[in-house]
């Protein structure tokens, strides 16, 4: 196989069907799903397997014009991450820029004494949503798990939550309870349980509600006197119905973070 020219063992840019280069391709790799997004241009995803990604990315960019870069925020195991890296290398001659986490950056400070023990996908969320919130935001992001970070208004990261999402905390709560659930229950309102599974339906995602609103009175009372509240994720969609207060709903906001990150680094 061809290599490019200056850069041994990486091979040309011109295989797997590739068209001639275009822009920047930005690249949330998560625990079950791969989000991208280049520029100018609306999020794409897959649910991917980590064995089976390498293939995946063949069946979702075969023929797609190569990038002049891709930046990645990963959160995802090494077998996936290298189903990614090797997709790159092996069919557009790309290595990725790859985010990480900092003690500052896009005006952000960290709070933790150990930058890089954040996730990398949090820092991004945070980047984006400071930047659509500089008076201060709480940005949630519902998945697997679901993290909670605080933003003021002076860029200060003040902290944040991460507890199971819907799915798992209903999964965990069958699994150690000899709870029996109805299969065919339904849930009618929005209130009260009137079955055992809508109980649990309700009084996992309310307890997560809760927790946002009670968040953004924290910030209030903290000084931050007009926070913006932003929800991103796959589950956000079971939280948002129990809202009891404004928020913004922002799919690629992951996305948007690497954008402006790599647009600082580079």
């Amino acid at each position: 196989m061809a290599l490019q020219e200056g850069k041994p063992g990486i091979p040309e840019k011109s295989v797997c069907g590739a068209k001639p280069e275009m822009g920047r391709l930005y690249v949330d790799l998560g625990n079950s799903r791969l989000k991208w997004m280049r520029d100018f241009a609306p999020m794409e995803a897959l649910a991917y397997s980590g064995n089976r990604l390498h293939g995946q990315l063949t069946s979702a960019w075969y023929g797609e014009a190569p990038p002049e870069q891709v930046w990645v925020a990963s959160v995802a195991n090494q077998v996936a991450y290298d189903n990614l890296l090797n997709w790159l290398v092996d069919c557009w001659g790309l290595v990725p820029h790859v985010m990480e986490v900092s003690a500052a950056d896009c005006g952000l400070t960290c709070s933790y004494r150990e930058p890089r023990q954040l996730g990398v996908d949090r820092w991004a969320a945070m980047i984006a949503a400071y930047a659509a919130k500089p008076d201060g935001v709480c940005v949630v992001d519902c998945g697997t798990a679901v993290t909670l970070d605080a933003v003021d208004g002076q860029g200060r990261h003040l902290g944040g939550y991460i507890l199971p999402g819907v799915d798992a905390m209903q999964r965990v709560l069958q699994q150690e309870t000899a709870i029996e659930t109805e299969t065919d229950a339904t849930v009618d309102g929005r209130e009260w349980g009137n079955s055992t599974s809508g109980c649990i339906e309700l009084g996992t995602c309310k307890s997560i509600a809760a927790l946002i609103e009670r968040s953004v009175e924290q910030m209030q009372a903290g000084g931050v006197s007009n926070p913006g509240l932003i929800l991103t994720g796959g589950g956000s969609g079971l939280i948002e119905p129990f809202m009891q207060i404004d928020y913004q709903h922002r799919d690629a906001l992951v996305l948007e973070g690497i954008q402006l990150y790599a647009e600082e680094k580079s």
